[in-house]
């Protein structure tokens, strides 16, 4: 096993050595809509995803500036990558606590620019406080004593789907921070594009909106709306290229293939067609007599399901597969 916790939106992770660059507000909205409060001894679901958003939602009704609310929509986000420990086991935990301090304190400055002062943990604690008292009382039966902390908005403990909270969750960060959480890219769409890469194109993955656009490297072949385009891509931080028909190497695709139909004659026939003057036509052609192509091109995608994810990575892209 690795060292590393795989997220949803596919990134390697490693809660012990944080690497800022692969923390994703889409992956910490998806884990903690499905993470439940009190190590799931509730009455009904409740995640760590919508108690964060009540603590948001208290803050901006007390009239918290924007940081406080994204602080306290964020206070929990080190559990999407190392879970929840109940607080009478934590206690006896003196390094988990300190890892994950360490890594929230990592969140906090990736996302607001800084850790919390001591006046903002204080708020923030406040609140959070306040969010477990109901919690106890209406999700554990467990009566309360002491004065009722006053809160400023009006709970519901209704079970909620998880997409509608991590849409919820998505949509106060992007009202609160100003920046537009990045669209899913599917590895679907990537492998695709790479089966339809032609020779003189170039093509480009919007990182933002997941878009894949697709232009000619020739200018004279270029409209005026592709040209626009170009000097935005080239402006832009937004947009990568994805590999061309070189970088994709085909033709060791295809000799893998023939080195693993498990049929020593057909390997034979096909290797020897990857030696002729035109390898990439004689290769289908023969697939095409033997009756495997449908057999090729399977395997053909999945090499390209691959290629797909490991570029993401490379390029720090936010991917995952369609369901």
């Amino acid at each position: 096993m690795g060292e590393y916790i795989t997220t949803y939106t596919g990134q390697h992770f490693e809660p012990t050595n944080p690497n800022p660059e692969l923390i994703r507000i889409e992956d910490i909205a998806h884990a903690l809509s499905m993470i439940c409060r009190g190590n799931g001894h509730v009455k009904t679901f409740w995640s760590v995803g919508q108690h964060c958003i009540c603590c948001a939602r208290e803050a901006a009704a007390r009239g918290l500036p924007n940081q406080m609310v994204l602080a306290c929509l964020l206070h929990d986000a080190s559990e999407c990558y190392m879970s929840d420990v109940p607080a009478p086991f934590k206690k006896e935990l003196p390094e988990y606590r300190e890892q994950e301090e360490h890594l929230l304190g990592i969140i906090y400055e990736k996302f607001l620019g800084s850790d919390l002062t001591e006046e903002e943990q204080k708020e923030l604690k406040e609140i959070d406080h306040a969010m477990l008292w109901y919690d106890l009382e209406y999700l554990l039966g467990e009566t309360q004593y002491g004065e009722i902390p006053e809160l400023h908005i009006e709970l519901d403990y209704e079970v909620r789907p998880f997409s509608e909270v991590e849409e919820a969750y998505l949509a106060l960060y992007e009202k609160y921070s100003g920046e537009t959480p990045r669209k899913i890219v599917y590895l679907e769409d990537i492998a695709n594009a790479f089966d339809g890469c032609m020779d003189g194109w170039v093509q480009f993955l919007n990182t933002q909106t997941a878009e894949i656009v697709n232009l000619s490297e020739d200018p004279y072949m270029s409209c005026e709306e592709d040209q626009e385009l170009w000097e935005e891509i080239e402006e832009s931080d937004d947009y990568v290229r994805l590999p061309d028909q070189y970088e994709l190497h085909e033709k060791r695709i295809m000799e893998h293939f023939a080195y693993e139909i498990g049929n020593d004659r057909v390997s034979e026939i096909l290797l020897n067609a990857l030696r002729k003057r035109h390898p990439y036509r004689a290769f289908k052609d023969k697939i095409n007599e033997l009756g495997i192509s449908q057999l090729y091109y399977d395997y053909r995608g999945q090499a390209y399901l691959d290629k797909a994810e490991e570029w993401c990575r490379e390029n720090f892209v936010v991917y995952r597969r369609k369901l």
